[in-house]
């Protein structure tokens, strides 16, 4: 995740990409929260990449945003990767992608 060169993360906001940051991910983070509906979002980022990684926060309107914008990239032909959210959300007790350095110092 830390390289994803390939693949650019999908974020909600800014401190989840001063998070990601943060914990040394280098490659393209896009942000979620640019003013556009999510369909208008979610049809210009499936015309640029072919996949992506989906990381949204772990709470409710994380969890609903995550259902929707997955549904609506793969309806557009776009691969999205939500194994590390599904990962974090079933093992750890954040509710969202700012607390992921927390998480990593409270693990080392």
């Amino acid at each position: 995740m830390r390289d994803n060169i390939n693949s650019p993360i999908i974020v909600e906001g800014d401190h989840d990409v001063s998070a990601l940051r943060e914990i040394g991910v280098t490659g393209e983070i896009i942000k979620i929260n640019q003013g556009v509906s999510i369909e208008n979002f979610c049809s210009r980022v499936s015309s640029e990449h072919t996949k992506v990684i989906l990381l949204t926060d772990f709470d409710r309107k994380g969890i609903d945003l995550q259902s929707k914008i997955s549904t609506i990239l793969q309806s557009y032909g776009c691969k999205v990767n939500s194994r590390f959210w599904y990962f974090i959300d079933h093992s750890f007790k954040i509710k969202s992608v700012e607390d992921l350095p927390w998480l990593l110092r409270e693990n080392q």
